[in-house]
């Protein structure tokens, strides 16, 4: 019976890792571009390409289950991911039905996310399009987000959409105009518990993802070049 345990647990743990494992084939959305993994050399570097040939390459961290890191690739001269640099990490998230890679600033945010997915570029277009004319309240609780949708936004909307996500656990503001902007929210109920709120992998890095898009520096965030709805102010 015990070794029929131990090799149950071996088994799991087992599928647990190669669950979290890149492989050949594996097509990854980021919002902008669509990478598929070329090859999976030694079990460790994923190579991937665009259809444009950008590459990007990652390099599985030994004893780290879905840890990557960014590497060189072949003709690369700079990291692909924008404010990435080389060995930054790569999280391969597989929880509550979602599968992406997501890539981490020191901090261990999410800056970036690139969504496993069996579409060709032009259905992912399109799911893009769909995004972009969505209603983001509407969306910011139950679809991941991605940063090429985000960095178009003004950074005062960003904020907004940062705290919805709260606001919809019933989050208690300390800023007034915080407080009156969702009071007019049917949907919003103020709790007594902050610290209570448990936030779903989603709604998580949809948190993060916004955080970094807001302390990018000004200027170099395109979304201060649209304008903004000039509602609300840093929390």
């Amino acid at each position: 019976m015990k070794k029929v345990l131990l090799l149950l647990t071996v088994l799991l743990t087992t599928l647990g890792v190669q669950g979290q494992t890149i492989r050949k084939g594996d097509k990854f959305w980021d919002g902008q571009k669509l990478y598929t993994v070329q090859e999976v050399r030694m079990g460790t570097y994923a190579y991937m390409t665009t259809s444009q040939y950008e590459e990007l390459t990652l390099e599985k961290v030994a004893g780290k289950a879905g840890e990557y890191k960014i590497i060189p690739s072949r003709q690369a001269e700079e990291c692909p991911i924008r404010d990435a640099e080389w060995n930054s990490r790569v999280q391969y998230v597989r929880k509550d039905g979602m599968y992406f890679l997501a890539v981490r600033k020191p901090n261990g945010d999410a800056m970036w996310t690139m969504v496993l997915t069996p579409d060709n570029e032009k259905n992912c277009d399109a799911q893009q399009a769909d995004l972009i004319n969505a209603n983001w309240e509407n969306v910011i609780n139950n679809t991941l987000l991605n940063t090429p949708y985000l960095m178009n936004i003004p950074r005062k909307q960003l904020r907004l959409m940062r705290n919805a996500i709260l606001a919809r656990h019933g989050y208690t503001f300390k800023s007034k105009d915080l407080r009156d902007y969702f009071s007019k929210k049917p949907w919003y109920k103020p709790g007594t518990d902050n610290a209570a709120i448990k936030l779903n992998i989603i709604e998580q890095t949809n948190l993060e993802l916004i955080k970094s898009e807001e302390t990018i520096e000004a200027g170099l965030h395109p979304g201060d070049l649209m304008g903004d709805d000039g509602e609300l102010v840093e929390e």
